[in-house]
């Protein structure tokens, strides 16, 4: 199985409803470490300069996106403008915050640098030692639970992609099915059992 995050540019004209472990763990502590797959926060990083109907719009779009998110604009454009990104479903705020900052930063036309006006986290979010993106943990708590004998999950911690594996080739299977047909090189198993 392979999956991707969202890389999304918004288009705010209407308001329209990490780094792996040292060590994997196994399903019990992942099961305690991660966060419901369902539920999220706003909150937002920088929107000094945004009126309150763009914070509003901001808001809106963002509360329903998959945690881990962020929005990056070019403060000197605006939010309704160009750069204005939106990168969602990563496997941490910080993954998701680089990929939104460099893709708002490669549309922009000069002026100054895109910053996060807001990021999307699990509800009750704080630091843990193992995050996944909420597809990755929907993935985790239907699929990785459910099967039985030798697995392991693997995650990117820069993309956003993951993979399972089973049997006796599951590390295998689960850090090919991660990197896919694409370039992504940073996948390592978090979870095996």
């Amino acid at each position: 199985m392979k999956f991707r995050s969202a890389l999304v540019v918004l288009a705010l004209t209407t308001p329209v409803a990490q780094a792996a472990l040292a060590d994997p763990v196994d399903t019990r502590a992942a099961r305690q470490m991660l966060f419901r797959d369902d539920r999220v926060e706003v909150v937002e990083i920088d929107v000094s300069g945004l009126s309150e109907q763009e914070r509003t719009a901001l808001t809106t779009v963002a509360q329903t996106q998959k945690y881990y998110a962020a929005v990056g604009f070019a403060p000197d454009a605006g939010i309704m403008a160009e750069p204005t990104v939106l990168a969602s479903n990563y496997h941490s705020p910080e993954a998701a915050r680089a990929a939104a900052l460099s893709s708002c930063n490669d549309r922009r036309q000069g002026g100054r640098a895109c910053v996060i006006a807001l990021e999307v986290r699990p509800q009750g979010w704080e630091a843990r030692d193992l995050s996944l993106s909420a597809d990755a943990t929907t993935d985790f708590n239907d699929t990785y639970r459910r099967s039985g004998g030798t697995r392991a999950f693997a995650v990117s911690a820069g993309s956003g992609q993951w993979g399972i594996g089973r049997g006796s080739t599951a590390v295998e299977d689960a850090l090919t099915a991660c990197q896919g047909e694409s370039d992504v090189s940073d996948c390592a198993v978090v979870i095996q059992d």
